[in-house]
């Protein structure tokens, strides 16, 4: 009785022992498998890139340090590591290990990229700031001009051009992305990569900015965009209010927000950029309207952001070019006596 009582005990030890030995080899295979999306966003260092390394262990030892066009860095005591093509985290492991075959205190560093010099992009042209352009991850076509504040009055949308450089070097592309953004195909707008040279044309013959389609401007057109049915240049007849000119429009779409609409006007020289609440308009009967203009270009907001982007200032300059002049407010619309 008592062999079977120890064969039983035994037998229930051996099931702990292999239930614990399956949640290890378990555990070790998620680690395996998960790893290395871990590290898969991790920034990866490339040439003309600014790192800080840091020791806790010893401050002395602390360097500011520019990657070199061969990817190597120099650091006291250790010489030249290379240094491109890792992650901040494999760095730090680099350094560590052959830190410490000098110092054995060393256990730990820190590397910090304090500038990106490799993602760099150039912008050229008819852009309010041009130059070189630099980011931790390079955004999309439309993010840069934003970024580099928006084309110039002479500024031509429908033809930038693209100039590649690294491995596609000397490849060039032509893209019209006033068209593209106009037709809400933001994703179509090709990718930018790491020494690329985007430059922004200028218009033919010193005309205005071509922002908004490749046919030229005239001066019974007027264009609605944003959250609308159907954005696009439209003819314009007399007697054309904003109201009318959603309504020719396809009226406001679903997700619009009527409270936030703009009109961008060309004024001489400058433009005016009125803000309108149609909203209040509508439901108050608020008297006074505002005609639509040659030229005019309507823009209505999206609920919970803009359309493609446009729900800033920023991004009405880099549609329409420079704005040298003040926010209007159309009091008769916007606000009640």
């Amino acid at each position: 009785m008592q062999r079977i009582a120890s064969k039983g005990l035994l037998n229930g030890v051996y099931s702990v022992m292999r239930i614990n030995i399956y949640r290890h080899i378990l555990l070790i295979t998620a680690l395996v498998v998960l790893m290395p999306l871990f590290t898969a966003g991790e920034y990866v260092i490339g040439p003309e890139d600014v790192l800080e390394i840091k020791f806790w262990q010893d401050g002395s030892l602390d360097a500011d340090v520019k990657v070199r066009q061969d990817g190597k860095i120099s650091l006291d005591i250790i010489g030249e590591l290379q240094a491109a093509g890792l992650t901040t985290s494999e760095l730090e492991s680099k350094i560590v290990k052959q830190m410490s075959r000098y110092n054995k205190a060393i256990s730990q560093s820190v590397v910090r990229v304090t500038s990106y010099g490799y993602q760099k992009v150039y912008i050229t042209g008819q852009i309010l700031h041009p130059g070189k352009y630099t980011f931790e991850e390079i955004p999309d076509l439309w993010t840069i001009i934003n970024e580099a504040g928006g084309i110039t009055e002479t500024g031509d949308l429908t033809r930038v051009m693209i100039i590649r450089g690294g491995d596609l070097a000397g490849e060039v592309s032509v893209i019209n992305v006033a068209e593209m953004v106009a037709s809400g195909r933001m994703n179509s707008l090709p990718k930018i990569r790491a020494g690329d040279t985007i430059e922004i044309s200028r218009s033919p013959a010193g005309l205005p900015a071509r922002t908004l389609s490749d046919q030229p401007q005239a001066k019974n057109i007027f264009y609605v965009m944003g959250a609308v049915n159907t954005p696009g240049a439209l003819t314009l007849e007399s007697n054309t209010d904003v109201l009318d000119a959603l309504a020719l429009a396809g009226g406001p779409a679903e997700n619009a927000d009527i409270k936030e609409v703009t009109v961008v006007s060309k004024d001489g020289a400058n433009t005016q950029m009125v803000k309108i609440n149609l909203e209040k308009y509508i439901t108050t009967g608020i008297t006074g309207r505002y005609m639509v203009r040659p030229e005019d270009n309507i823009i209505v907001a999206s609920k919970g952001g803009g359309f493609l982007g446009i729900n800033s200032a920023t991004d009405v300059v880099a549609i329409l070019g420079a704005i040298s002049t003040s926010i209007l407010l159309y009091d008769a619309l916007t606000t009640s006596d």
